[in-house]
């Protein structure tokens, strides 16, 4: 709180989740130009049909 080391980023998108979706979302807003992060609790991108497995398996 209040350090001088704060960094301040800017987004035209935050995309929650890595799976299927969330980076085709992600792909497509870069396309076009957009400042994309995108968040996911896993370390790699690919969402549960990779880390998981697909539901049903």
């Amino acid at each position: 709180m209040g350090s001088d080391s704060a960094h301040k980023y800017e987004y035209d998108l935050v995309v929650i989740g890595s799976g299927p979706a969330g980076q085709k979302a992600a792909i497509q807003a870069g396309k076009i130009g957009r400042k994309v992060v995108l968040v996911d609790l896993n370390k790699f991108v690919g969402g549960v049909c990779l880390h998981d497995g697909t539901i049903p398996s």
